[in-house]
């Protein structure tokens, strides 16, 4: 029987297989490990600042667990683990026989993490009181679009990153932060024109962005 959980990392070389899944919650990513011992589910929250490929290189395992998972009318189990540092050495684009080891239904890990809320109850409704559009206007009206000032971009930004702020042309990311902050950071950086680098494991910027950053 395999013993669940490594007591020591363990070091292995081998390939991991990094997918984008859009679900409810928007895109996030999911991986497979594949290595000489075994191949072992991955879903640190590193990899979302991954783009889907596959990644070859030295893993240092931290942890093998079992891991039991439910989604819709499915359920299953799959052995998982937890790697504490990558060191890549080559990346190529997804093939199709690649995507396919990774086409079950799978559950975002982000609600592993926070699961649902309970609804709260339902409030009495009111119906509100019919009002008369003036003399010569139409009910009809148009949705507000409203573009962020350079100076509320700018706080926001500042609130996303933090202590990464203002933020250089290299940006390494901290992955001990929400699941969710993460993908907003990585969002971000891909409007303002970064791009991931595995082999370094940072953000480098490769597109002059329209946008100024102070």
């Amino acid at each position: 029987m395999m013993n669940q959980h490594t007591h020591s990392p363990v070091i292995v070389t081998g390939k991991l297989v990094v997918k984008t899944i859009n679900g409810r919650n928007g895109a996030f990513n999911v991986g497979l490990l594949e290595t000489a011992i075994g191949s072992f589910s991955v879903k640190d929250r590193e990899l979302e600042q991954y783009s889907a490929g596959t990644y070859d290189g030295q893993f240092v395992i931290g942890r093998v667990f079992m891991h039991s998972w439910s989604y819709g009318a499915n359920s299953g189990s799959e052995i998982r683990v937890r790697l504490d540092a990558m060191n890549i050495s080559d990346n190529q684009a997804l093939t199709p026989d690649d995507e396919n080891k990774l086409t079950p239904a799978i559950n975002d890990p982000l609600e592993e993490e926070t699961p649902a809320a309970p609804a709260p109850p339902p409030k009495a409704e009111t119906a509100p009181e019919p009002t008369s559009p003036p003399e010569g206007k139409s009910e009809t009206r148009r949705p507000q679009f409203v573009v962020p000032s350079p100076e509320d971009q700018e706080s926001s930004d500042q609130a996303l990153f933090g202590e990464l702020w203002p933020l250089g042309d290299i940006v390494r990311l901290d992955a001990t932060v929400s699941r969710q902050i993460l993908r907003q950071q990585k969002a971000r950086l891909s409007q303002l024109g970064y791009d991931f680098s595995a082999q370094e494991q940072q953000f480098v910027k490769t597109v002059p962005s329209t946008e100024t950053l102070h």
